[in-house]
């Protein structure tokens, strides 16, 4: 391929695999896709338990770590990023939740003209390949295969009963006409496989001769010709290369690595880049700013019998078993994605919407699985609580301007009071569902809190021993109309010709879930935005005319 192409793709995870398809799907361009990691080769990554393997690696894994956050004890948190073709959605927990419609409609409100909910639901439609066939909320035939869980394990059963019974609904879809209740998750896999939107979109289009990918190709910045974007400048086994376009360069690299390039290119907050040293090349402050994330919070108990998952000794056989099945016939315990059943709900009576979700572990799960002791010395289960509407906001900054060094992120979690307060909430939310029966007679112990920590005081100071990211970081390029915004309703970069963002960075807000079925979606309809250069009021009217 040329060394001039049409278009050049930054990232290569959930949004960028979309792209690299969509935009390839027309053989007159030449699309070429930049990923700094390696190839999603590991054998892990398709198996859906090999997540537990993931979140220890480095090589496939970003594996940052937060600054020291003032209202979690000085903690550093760390924060797993994708780090290979498919991404976040390559490593991730495969849970396929789309928020609320009101988390669109406010997206609107916010000044992202076209971003509304009956303007995205078409294309998460047309992204998924429900096994449960089309409806007015689904679609079947979409890449992102969404299957139920053909493994779960009894105690996740045994949760949303017990749900049930501390007074919550059923919901057997999140992503249906009503978001309030508890069940189990649908997930991104195919017949017992992980389906990362690398094996959904990108593996089907590598075959076409106008796409090139690139792996191991670390960009180092933005080439910059005035205020025209010409290219990209990457790292590859020890060389530096220079991508030119003539076309456009596409950032896809997520809510941390996008506004890490565009500020290491000098394009950001001039006060920010003065003091990483880098030269200011184009004033824009919104870039990095706007960070939010769901921070979480987990209720952990021992539980009496050993039905749950484990790495305890005894678990052997089971595992031995479950390695024959997923081997033989990809079924089994190794098809669990672990956070096998959840809920959404409201953490006080005067909130329209859920504003909690619940993820259930039937296993004892420490910190994001990286600490293993008491999982290899018990049996038990664990309920993670997050705040789904955070007004907390942080920042993506530089260190410095080596583009080696890892971005500085500041989450600044819990800066508005009532996020913490709707964690204690949740915190007693998760407390009375798992004293319900039948969980109330499997539980031998509550690990944590524990039951000497009683009363809002003692659950408060839990939160900021305990709690950590759920991996749902958005917002650091926001899209809107405003001087604080990064990219226009069009999602190009304002004041740059030739430059878009297409990721989670430019989300206005969080939404009310898991975030890479929106990242999807968002990508499915930027695409059609950039190979027909309409207006998204425009390219909504014709997806309209067609659904």
């Amino acid at each position: 391929m040329s060394e001039r192409v049409d278009y050049i793709i930054v990232g290569g995870g959930s949004a960028g695999c979309v792209l690299a398809n969509r935009l390839s799907a027309d053989p007159d361009v030449r699309v070429c896709l930049l990923e700094a990691g390696p190839s999603d080769w590991h054998p892990l990554i398709r198996v859906p338990m090999g997540i537990t393997g993931m979140m220890r690696s480095r090589r496939f894994n970003w594996a940052y770590y937060t600054e020291p956050q003032p209202r979690l004890e000085g903690r550093r948190l760390f924060w797993p990023r994708g780090r290979t073709l498919g991404g976040s959605s390559a490593i991730n927990a495969m849970c396929y939740t789309r928020g609320q419609p009101a988390d669109y409609d406010a997206w609107e409100a916010d000044g992202a003209d076209g971003w509304n909910w009956s303007a995205l639901l078409p294309w998460f439609r047309a992204s998924e390949r429900f096994a449960a066939g089309a409806d007015p909320w689904h679609g079947a035939d979409g890449p992102l295969s969404v299957e139920p869980l053909c493994c779960v394990n009894p105690l996740s059963h045994a949760f949303i009963e017990a749900a049930v019974n501390a007074g919550h609904g059923a919901n057997a879809d999140f992503n249906g006409a009503e978001q309030a209740g508890f069940g189990l998750y649908h997930v991104m896999q195919e017949n017992g496989r992980r389906c990362s939107n690398a094996w959904a979109y990108l593996r089907p289009a590598l075959e076409r001769p106008n796409l090139q990918v690139i792996t191991g190709a670390h960009v180092q910045a933005l080439a910059l010709d005035g205020h025209r974007v010409t290219g990209v400048r990457y790292r590859r086994r020890g060389r530096e290369r220079t991508l030119r376009t003539d076309g456009e360069v596409v950032l896809a690299a997520g809510a941390v690595n996008t506004p890490q390039i565009l500020q290491l290119s000098g394009v950001g907050d001039p006060a920010e880049l003065e003091r990483a040293g880098v030269a200011v090349r184009h004033r824009l402050p919104g870039v990095g700013a706007n960070l939010q994330d769901h921070l979480d919070v987990s209720v952990i108990w021992r539980s009496r019998d050993r039905r749950g998952l484990s790495f305890h000794p005894t678990y052997l056989p089971r595992g031995a078993r479950a390695v024959w099945d997923y081997i033989r016939h990809h079924r089994g315990e190794l098809c669990s994605n672990v956070a096998e059943a959840g809920g959404f709900l409201a953490s006080r009576p005067d909130c329209a919407t859920p504003d909690l979700q619940m993820h259930f572990i039937p296993a004892i799960e420490d910190n994001h699985g990286l600490s293993l002791w008491r999982t290899m010395t018990g049996y038990g289960y664990t309920l993670r609580t997050c705040h789904l509407r955070p007004a907390s906001r942080g920042r993506v900054g530089l260190h410095s301007p080596d583009p080696a060094a890892p971005p500085r992120i500041d989450p600044d979690y819990l800066a508005d009071p009532d996020d913490l307060e709707r964690l204690v909430d949740g915190l007693e939310h998760a407390r009375d569902i798992l004293a319900a029966a039948p969980l109330r007679g499997i539980g031998e112990a509550e690990l944590d809190p524990g039951a000497g920590v009683q009363g809002r005081a003692a659950l408060r100071r839990y939160v900021a021993a305990h709690a950590e990211t759920i991996y749902h970081p958005v917002g650091t390029c926001r899209m809107g109309r405003d001087d604080h915004s990064v990219v226009d309703p069009e999602l190009r970069v304002y004041g740059l010709d030739g430059l878009r963002v297409v990721d989670a960075s430019v989300f206005p807000r969080l939404v009310s879930g898991n975030t890479n079925a929106p990242v999807t979606a968002v990508a499915e309809r930027a695409a059609e935005l950039i190979r027909h250069g309409e207006t998204s009021g425009a390219v909504a009217r014709r997806l309209a005319s067609i659904a």
